[in-house]
């Protein structure tokens, strides 16, 4: 069936394709065919015909056929020429038709020629709008009432206004042809009358929206705006943040950690387009696209930058003298990547435990030990121990693979080696077990066969869970949707389509975002509730039995460990973030290499059970972290969790704002507190892995 409705999808597709191809040289051939009286009305209704498929044709273009669309801008047959291309095939056909009346003719084509000065009109108001709306700076929590922002044009107005402005041509097109068809002046007249019309009306309407967004057009003035309000809150910690789409969660994992801080702190981002993709925060954030603005932007009380990736725009913030640059990363693991040479760049490089100060002195990447500080996993400090009682409940195995990294080197991923084997062995498992899948967000992008790989995975789940009994609160999904829907209120962002952006095509209107973003306790606190509210939700409707695909921002990885018994991961800081939990986790051993050897090369997997390539270890697995009393490794997890993520006290919350404490006041900070001991065995040879 599946592949019927893909055959069914290609056929359609390609059929549009044809008809968009070929409906503009047919209108032409069309035009060309009345000569006498006898053939004009079907030579008019076949136009007609022929230019309803084009208009229709275009429509299922831009939606369906982007690749088709751009094909054809590339050959300079863009979509204004297109429709210009009709108006002449219509003229031809007024030509051929009617007994020649240069006036009428000439009356006529001029009105087509007025729609396009309007569509030129039209365009340069709204590109006008557009630019002075694209203020320098994105914002939130900050007051920009001084600038007297006005709400976002319509939708109407903005969104695809390029399409819609062409589309005036239609009643002149309409009024044509029954001009042609009855003789009578008076259709095509008022055909063209109706469309500059609408033309003109069109153009009023933006062109108060542009009156009203003309007080915008001064850079420097909004950018001292902002500065000034920024001064006033006098942070002296600004975490900074450039990255692709997909790793917004590298920033939203230390908000909750930032805003319980000590000391004022903001957030300093540079991709306006990833401002809606941050979670609720109180703190100020400021996001500056461009170089030359974030320079003229004064950050005079910024005493601590802290980096939770190696961006390449991280350089406009590392050249700024008079600020401590700290380096806390996105997660602590044995890839290469938590050892990136790059991070000599950085006064400061803050990692877990003693583990992270051991992968670098390991590595040899330049980093001096004196610059390390073990600062805990603060993120990790709410993580509870107890698993959800519920009736039925069955033991859940979270599979949390890792993504393909940058290049074959450094792929720890056991998707496309293992993945499937390992989902089908746990699907079929006896006594059976729930499954929750959730791979990392960057999965598939760059390698397309784990792509593939991941909607196998995906598929075979689903045909699995057609077997499951239903979620055991089916009301549950209309009260997700309430909760969403409300989410998605309480974020403020006016859309406009039209411009790169978000979801449904559509891109935030920043400006209105920037102006309604105030700092809102009870919105905060309600937002955290909702998010409450939405997770109790989520596991309600799935249940305790139903296998689980989780992919999107919710729910989070850390709510996922509060549903499972066992984690099996790659090498990765799911693993060590998963260890706060206490509870047993397995490795994946994509390399099928020795266990004393894998174990030297990745302390992490010191106190885990290793899975090879074929899954022969998982039985054996499930029934010892099941059973009472037989998990042997129990007692080793808890020493390795003191060497990955430091000592339980004080706690790591504390530990960071000591940290930061220390860097502003010029102290000696805890750099070296909480050392452990490595775990027996777990010291390795080689260099480590993130």
């Amino acid at each position: 069936m599946q592949l019927g409705r893909r055959h069914i999808s290609r056929l359609v597709t390609r059929s549009a394709a044809t008809c968009l191809l070929a409906s503009y040289p047919l209108l032409i051939v069309v035009a060309l065919l009345p000569g006498r009286p006898p053939a004009r009305p079907l030579a008019c209704w076949l136009f007609a015909a022929v230019a309803l498929v084009s208009y229709l044709a275009e429509a299922f273009a831009a939606r369906r056929l982007p690749f088709l669309s751009h094909l054809l801008t590339g050959v300079q047959v863009q979509l204004p020429l297109r429709f210009a291309f009709r108006e002449l095939a219509l003229i031809i056909l007024l030509i051929r038709a009617l007994p020649p009346d240069p006036a009428r003719l000439g009356l006529f084509a001029g009105g087509l020629l007025g729609l396009h000065v309007l569509r030129g009109v039209y365009g340069a108001l709204v590109v006008y709008v557009s630019r002075h709306r694209k203020m320098p700076v994105v914002t939130r929590n900050i007051d920009l009432s001084e600038l007297r922002i006005p709400d976002a044009p319509p939708r109407l107005l903005i969104a695809d206004h390029c399409r819609k402005m062409l589309h005036l041509d239609v009643a002149p097109l309409a009024g044509g042809l029954a001009w042609a068809l009855t003789g009578d002046y008076v259709w095509g007249l008022a055909g063209v009358a109706l469309g500059l019309a609408v033309g003109l009306a069109g153009c009023a309407l933006i062109a108060v929206q542009a009156r009203r967004n003309a007080h915008l057009g001064s850079p420097a003035q909004v950018l001292e705006t902002v500065s000034r309000q920024l001064r006033e809150r006098r942070p002296e910690v600004v975490l900074y943040f450039a990255g692709s789409r997909n790793s917004a969660y590298q920033l939203n994992m230390w908000l909750t950690t930032l805003g319980r801080l000590d000391r004022p702190a903001a957030i300093l981002m540079r991709q306006r387009w990833m401002v809606p993709m941050l979670g609720p925060t109180s703190l100020p954030v400021v996001c500056i696209d461009t170089m030359p603005d974030l320079a003229r932007f004064a950050l005079t009380t910024v005493r601590v930058a802290l980096f939770s990736n190696n961006s390449a725009k991280n350089l406009h913030v590392l050249r700024m003298p008079g600020i401590t640059q700290v380096f806390i990363n996105h997660g602590d693991s044995d890839k290469p990547a938590s050892v990136n040479p790059f991070a000599k760049a950085y006064d400061r490089v803050w990692v877990a435990g003693p583990a992270g100060r051991d992968r670098y002195r390991r590595a040899g990447v330049g980093v001096r030990d004196e610059d390390i500080t073990e600062v805990g996993r603060p993120q990790l400090e709410d993580i509870s121990a107890d698993l959800p009682a519920a009736p039925g409940r069955l033991r859940t195995v979270l599979y949390a693979p890792t993504w393909e990294g940058w290049g074959e080197e450094v792929a720890n991923t056991s998707l496309a080696k293992m993945g499937l084997r390992l989902v089908t062995a746990l699907l079929q498992c006896d006594p059976q077990v729930r499954l929750i899948y959730k791979p990392h967000p960057l999965t598939g992008g760059r390698a397309a066969r784990l792509r593939r790989a991941h909607q196998a995975i995906v598929a075979r789940i689903e045909a699995a869970n057609r077997a499951r009994p239903a979620g055991p609160d089916p009301q549950a999904a209309g009260e997700l949707r309430r909760i969403e829907a409300r989410l998605r209120e309480l974020t403020g962002d006016g859309q406009i389509p039209d411009s790169p952006g978000t979801r449904g095509g559509g891109a935030t209107d920043y400006a209105m975002l920037s102006r309604d973003s105030m700092a809102d306790p009870a919105r905060d606190a309600e937002w955290q509730r909702l998010l409450r509210d939405w997770e109790d939700a989520y596991w309600r409707l799935h249940g305790s039995q139903r296998h689980l695909v989780v992919t999107g921002p919710r729910p989070a990885l850390y709510d996922c460990f509060s549903q499972a018994d066992l984690l099996i991961t790659d090498v990765s800081s799911v693993l060590a973030d998963f260890l706060a939990t206490g509870r047993p986790y397995a490795i994946t051993n994509i390399d099928d290499r020795p266990a004393g050897e894998f174990r030297q090369e990745y302390p992490t997997a010191a106190a885990g059970y290793l899975l090879g390539t074929r899954c022969a270890e998982l039985p054996e697995i499930l029934a010892q972290a099941g059973l009472a009393g037989a998990d042997r490794l129990a007692a080793a997890r808890q020493e390795l969790r003191h060497y990955l993520l430091g000592p339980d006290t004080p706690g790591p919350q504390a530990r960071f704002n000591a940290a930061i404490a220390a860097l502003i006041e010029g102290g000696s900070g805890p750099a070296g507190a909480g050392a452990a001991t490595i775990p027996a065995g777990a010291t390795p040879a080689g260099g480590g892995r993130r």
